[in-house]
C-alpha cells in the first residue's frame, strides 16, 4: 500500500528546480531593453487569436468597422466610467511593471560584461539614466523588482566610480 502512495504522491517542485525551456542547439536570444518589431508582431497575433469572436462590439458596414458606444448617462458616468478608468490604470501599472522588469533583466545581462563603455550605446551612464527613469515604478511595486533594481544601480555606480578613479 505504501508503494502505491509513494508512486502517486505528487512531487513538489520548487522554483530553484525549474529548468528553463530551451531548444537544443539554439542559443538563448539576448534581452533587449524594449520590445522589437518581431515581439510586437507576435504579441498582436496572440492577442487576436485569444480574443473571443462574440466579445467584440464592432459592426461591419461596407468594409468599415464602427464601434457601438452608449451615450454617457449619469448612472453610467458615476459607476461604469470609474470602473473602466480603474481597469485602465491597473493595466497601465502592469504594463509599466513589465517594461521595468524587462529593462532590469537587460541591465543584469549587460552588467555581466566586464568592460562596458563610459558613453554611447550600452554605456554605464546610459544604464544609470534609464534605471533612474524607472524609479517611480520600482517604488510603487517594491519587492523583488526593487531589490533587483537597487542591485543594478549599485553595480553601475560602483563601476562608474572605478572608471572615474582609474
Amino acid at each position: 500500500m505504501k508503494w502505491f502512495r509513494n508512486l502517486f504522491k505528487k512531487k513538489s517542485t520548487s522554483p530553484e528546480e525549474a529548468v528553463p525551456l530551451t531548444i537544443e542547439g539554439v542559443e538563448p536570444a539576448p534581452m533587449t531593453p524594449e520590445p522589437d518589431d518581431a515581439e510586437l508582431a507576435a504579441q498582436a497575433i496572440l492577442e487576436t487569436l485569444a480574443e473571443p469572436k462574440a466579445a467584440t462590439k464592432t459592426k461591419t458596414k461596407t468594409k468599415k468597422k464602427t464601434v457601438n458606444r452608449e451615450p454617457l448617462t449619469e448612472n453610467r458616468a458615476s459607476a461604469d466610467h470609474f470602473r473602466e478608468l480603474a481597469k485602465k490604470i491597473r493595466q497601465a501599472h502592469e504594463q509599466s511593471r513589465q517594461r521595468t522588469l524587462r529593462f532590469i533583466c537587460y541591465c543584469e545581462q549587460e552588467l555581466q560584461k566586464p568592460d562596458l563603455p563610459e558613453v554611447g550605446k550600452g554605456s554605464l551612464s546610459l544604464l544609470e539614466a534609464e534605471l533612474y527613469k524607472r524609479i517611480d515604478t520600482v517604488e510603487r511595486e517594491g519587492g523583488d523588482l526593487k531589490r533587483r533594481w537597487q542591485h543594478c544601480l549599485a553595480e553601475v555606480t560602483v563601476r562608474r566610480i572605478g572608471v572615474d578613479n582609474g
